[in-house]
């Protein structure tokens, strides 16, 4: 956990980002991560069709289009 955090807060600084660790209580579930990115993403009108999703195990944090914010 703590080697990520050093990874992301190199990623944030390279992109003007803050980044906002949560405490260990909620580091556990990684489906309730993924349920707020999915809900954030819905939020802003992003839809992907269930013929054009797919699961890639080995997908990089720092590859990922947010299309969602700012």
């Amino acid at each position: 956990n703590r080697r990520l955090q050093e990874m992301l807060q190199c990623m944030c600084s390279a992109r003007g980002a803050q980044l906002c660790p949560t405490d260990e209580r909620f580091c556990m579930d990684n489906g309730a991560m993924i349920a707020q990115a999915g809900w954030e993403m819905l939020r802003a009108g992003q839809v992907t069709e269930l013929a054009q999703s797919g699961i890639t195990q080995r997908y990089r944090t720092d590859e990922v289009e947010v299309t969602w914010r700012d």
